[in-house]
């Protein structure tokens, strides 16, 4: 498989066979279906759902400090922005994705603790370029500022 580039974090490095282990994409059709009197329900096209993609790849001392990688990891995900998804041959589908949920599993440390080896999965959603901003601010800041009861009205 092919490493990626995940905003600043790095699955896998181009010069060692140590890309994403794992790689799902989830494209998905949304659609309603309206009940009627007699005869089957009639299908309405809802448009498309948002992309989903997950990876499992791993980090070893032989390639990259773990600690380093699992803490851009960690950072990505609690930084809630909208990273680009730039694939190791330059491909880019001008989709950008957040981080939804990661999961981490240390395999091997050293005696001191030193973290060796750990496998990992993340799990994106994509953010359709709409939502990125309106009138330069971003969605999920506009929601929150909606829904925060603790939030000044002017």
């Amino acid at each position: 498989m092919l490493f990626a580039h995940l905003g600043d974090l790095q699955l896998g490095v181009s010069n060692v066979m140590s890309g994403p282990t794992e790689s799902d994409e989830q494209l998905e059709n949304s659609l309603q279906e309206h009940k009627v009197v007699r005869g089957k329900p009639i299908p309405q096209d809802g448009g498309e759902e948002l992309d989903r993609r997950s990876f499992s790849f791993f980090f070893d001392e032989c390639f990259c400090d773990p600690q380093v990688e699992y803490t851009k990891l960690l950072a990505a995900r609690s930084s809630r922005s909208a990273l680009p998804l730039v694939f190791g041959n330059g491909a880019y589908l001008g989709k950008r994705y957040w981080v939804k949920s990661v999961s981490v599993s240390h395999k091997k440390t050293t005696e001191s603790g030193r973290l060796v080896r750990l496998e990992a999965s993340i799990d994106l959603i994509e953010v359709p370029g709409g939502a990125l901003s309106i009138g330069g601010v971003g969605l999920a800041s506009a929601a929150r500022a909606l829904i925060n009861p603790f939030t000044r009205k002017s």
